[in-house]
């Protein structure tokens, strides 16, 4: 599967900073409806979601969160990409209260859910490749960060 036309500059941010998570989420969702990307009620489902079902996600070599929420929330798929200046506390995937400091978000938009799976493995194989984390840790512009995950991500299918 080849996921490069969910990566877009428009939805990268690198070195961004908010107080709270539920600041964080009303920015990033914000940008998202203003731009035609979701429903206006994704953010109160991304809420939800991530209370009941935390994405938070703890490797040996990064922290990162990977929201997302039911397809009928979104109206176009998309992956906005985050690279926190500072980190945000989300809950570990898998809990219900161990709180982890997340430097990455991968807030994922799907319409087929089929997809999803998919991605969302893919996404957590790369965050275990150390080459993939020392490249965005060193990438300091959206376009080139934009064109780093869609060569990432691209399908090696025909």
């Amino acid at each position: 599967m080849d996921f490069t036309d969910l990566f877009n500059a428009e939805l990268i941010r690198i070195d961004m900073d908010w107080t709270s998570k539920e600041d964080f989420f009303r920015e990033i969702c914000n940008k998202l409806f203003e731009s035609g990307y979701i429903e206006e009620t994704f953010e109160e489902a991304i809420m939800k979601r991530e209370a009941s079902y935390p994405t938070g996600l703890a490797t040996e070599k990064m922290n990162i969160s990977i929201p997302h929420t039911d397809v009928v929330h979104v109206k176009k798929p998309f992956i906005f990409v985050i690279k926190l200046a500072n980190s945000l506390p989300f809950i570990h995937m898998g809990t219900t209260d161990h709180e982890i400091e997340v430097d990455y978000v991968f807030m994922l938009g799907i319409k087929e859910p089929s997809k999803q799976v998919h991605l969302l493995s893919l996404i957590m194989d790369k965050i275990q490749d150390e080459n993939f984390i020392q490249t965005i840790e060193s990438i300091k512009d959206v376009n080139e960060m934009e064109n780093y995950l869609k060569n990432t991500f691209r399908s090696d299918e025909q």
